[in-house]
Order: C-alpha cells, then sequence, then structure tokens
C-alpha cells in the first residue's frame, strides 16, 4: 500500500491565535480546537496546528489558497497581522501574493485568471 497524504502539520506558539487567524481571514472550517491542538479543514485537506514551545516556522511547507478577490483577502490579512511578501504579481495564469502569517508561516494566495467562455471567443 503506497501511503497516503492525509494532511499538513504546523507547529504554532499560539493555537488559538493562529486557527481565527485562518478561520477569520480566510473562512476556514475550524473542526476541532483545545489549548495545544487545532484542527481545520480547508475543503477536504485538514490543516493541524500543534501548539510548540519555540516554533521555526521558517519558509516550509507553503499553504496555497485559491481565492476570488486576492486584493481584498491580501487586505484583510494584513489588518489581522500578516504581513505581504514582495508584491502582489500578475503572471498570465492570474494574480499572486506570498503573505507571512502573524506567526511567521508563509501562505500563498492564487486567484486565477476567469476562463474564456466560447461565447467570448465569437
Amino acid at each position: 500500500m503506497k501511503p497516503q497524504f492525509t494532511q499538513v502539520l504546523l507547529m504554532v506558539k499560539d493555537t488559538q491565535a493562529v486557527a481565527k487567524f485562518y478561520n477569520e481571514g480566510l473562512g476556514i472550517t475550524i473542526k476541532e480546537i483545545s489549548n495545544g491542538m487545532a484542527e481545520l479543514d480547508a475543503d477536504g485537506t485538514t490543516i493541524v496546528l500543534h501548539h510548540a514551545e519555540n516554533p521555526n516556522p521558517g519558509s516550509s511547507p507553503i499553504l496555497s489558497f485559491r481565492v476570488e478577490d486576492v486584493y481584498g483577502i491580501v487586505e484583510k490579512l494584513e489588518a489581522m497581522g500578516a504581513k505581504l511578501e514582495g508584491r502582489i504579481r500578475e503572471p498570465f495564469f492570474g494574480k499572486v501574493a506570498a503573505v507571512r502569517t502573524p506567526d511567521g508561516h508563509l501562505i500563498s494566495l492564487v486567484q486565477p485568471t476567469a476562463p474564456v467562455t466560447s461565447s467570448e471567443n465569437q
């Protein structure tokens, strides 16, 4: 049997605050929460937040979220203590932002370019 990917685990100092950030900032559902651990449901992918006294988030893993309004989400997350890394880029496939969460993790926000429908091609 091959290994099955089931969840992403992030070591964080303040489980409650980080869960609130993902829930209120990105709308990620909190499945369970306690002082030392939280489980979030990101549309079928489980993000587990686990307490660590001195976490070292570095630059990995990077959680990537598809969003409808990258500028609006960045503004909302910055109001919650996040910091935009660089600028919002606009490559051919959409808009992309790298955001450092208040606890130091790096997340990617991607707003795909709307697909061209057949009626627009005529």
